[in-house]
Formats: C-alpha cells, sequence, structure tokens
C-alpha cells in the first residue's frame, strides 16, 4: 500500500456526534422499556440502522492507492481496479464541493471517496501513480465511450436523488401524521404511523431507485461500445 485517502478525523468526529448522539437515547429506550410495541420497536430500530449505517461508512469509505491497482473501499465491499483498467481520472468541481471520478475499462464511471479531490496535489499523485503503472499498451477511450459511461453515471445519480427526495417525503409524511394522530388521541397507544416509519422509508427509497435507474437508464443511456 502507497496511500489510504480517507475522511479528517475531525471530519468524523463531527459526523458521529452530530448524527448517532441524538439516537443513543432513544436506542436505549427502545431496548431497555417494555411497554413500546413489537412493531413500533422494529420500526425505530430499523430507523436508528440506518442511521448508524450511514455514520460506518463515513467512517470506512476510503480510497486506497497500491502499486499495482486501487481499492475503492465501501460499507460492504471494496471495489479493486488494476491501473491497466483505468481510463481516466478526472476531477469534478461543483459549486457545493469537488469530487474526482475513476472511469474503468467496463464503462463504470464513479467518485473516489475519502475527500479526494479536496487538495489538488492529492489527485495529481494519484494520476501520477497511474500514468507510471498503467502500462504502455493504454490508450484513451473513445469519446463514444466517455459519453456512454457519463449519462449511465447521470442516471443513477438522478435516481438516487430522486429516491432519497421521496423516501425523505414519506418519513415526513408519517411523522406529521403520527403527531397529529397522537395529538387528538385521548389513550396511550403510539399511532399507526409511528409503527411504519422505519419500514416505509426504506422500502421507498429502494423502488423508486430501481424504477427510476431503469427508466432514466434506458431512455437516455446509448449503447456502450466495446474497448475490446
Amino acid at each position: 500500500m502507497i496511500r489510504k485517502y480517507r475522511f479528517r478525523t475531525a471530519q468524523l468526529v463531527l459526523i458521529a456526534c452530530t448524527l448517532g448522539l441524538p439516537g443513543i437515547p432513544s436506542a436505549r429506550w427502545i431496548v431497555l422499556e417494555n411497554d413500546p410495541p413489537v412493531t413500533f420497536r422494529a420500526s425505530m430500530l430499523v430507523l436508528l440502522g440506518t442511521v448508524y449505517l450511514g455514520i460506518i461508512w463515513f467512517c470506512r469509505a476510503a480510497t486506497i492507492v497500491y502499486q499495482d491497482h486501487l481499492a475503492v473501499r465501501q460499507l460492504f465491499r471494496t471495489r479493486r481496479t488494476p491501473w491497466s483498467d483505468v481510463l481516466s481520472i478526472e476531477t469534478e468541481a461543483s459549486s457545493a464541493s469537488s469530487q474526482t471520478m475513476l472511469l474503468d475499462r467496463e464503462g463504470r464511471l464513479f467518485a473516489l471517496p475519502g475527500g479526494v479531490g479536496a487538495q489538488p496535489h492529492e489527485v495529481r499523485a494519484i494520476k501520477d501513480r497511474w500514468a507510471r503503472s498503467r502500462g504502455e499498451g493504454w490508450t484513451p477511450p473513445a469519446d463514444a465511450f466517455v459519453l456512454a459511461a457519463r449519462q449511465h453515471a447521470a442516471a443513477r445519480e438522478s435516481a438516487r436523488a430522486w429516491a432519497i427526495l421521496l423516501a425523505a417525503g414519506s418519513f415526513l409524511a408519517l411523522l406529521v401524521s403520527g403527531l397529529l394522530l397522537e395529538s387528538r388521541s385521548d389513550g396511550d397507544e403510539i399511532p399507526w404511523p409511528f409503527h411504519a416509519i422505519g419500514f416505509v422509508p426504506v422500502v421507498v427509497f429502494v423502488a423508486v431507485y430501481q424504477a427510476a435507474f431503469r427508466l432514466l437508464h434506458h431512455r437516455h443511456t446509448p449503447y456502450m461500445p466495446d474497448l475490446g
């Protein structure tokens, strides 16, 4: 291993404290108390589990540079790409931040995690290692191949944005409905929307992402040429 790029410790601590600390009292109450119904308890555990999985992703996400390949570590897997299969490494800047995108021989265009792109000299170091290790037989990809990869990645990002938006909308709708029902109820029963508040957003996210990605991918992504 030559270099590992991760989020800075201060960033990880801020994320963990902002997202993780508020959930600790709720998790303790759900686990230790006997009063909550099973469905409500399971729903809240799913909701809290999603939040803590996000924290774990931030802690695990890394870009690791080796002599013969580059590894992208995510939540459940590590994607390893030999330098000879890397077709381009480019930094894309936006109004909010910048990220470094890698295009491989299979037409996958994905961001390098761990804060790669925040420092230009770090991106240059990765590109220098790639230029020295990719081999003499490397040739730049055709414009049609790059266009298809970009449209495929754009469809994936748009589908993810729609999925997040609708999942958040379903969560807020259940939350508001539950609070309204609770304010109008005289009993101690937990309103039914709170029993589904952990399950529905997850189902909505998965269903919307799959449907939107297939729709956008088939509508806007052309045929991916074979590099041979």
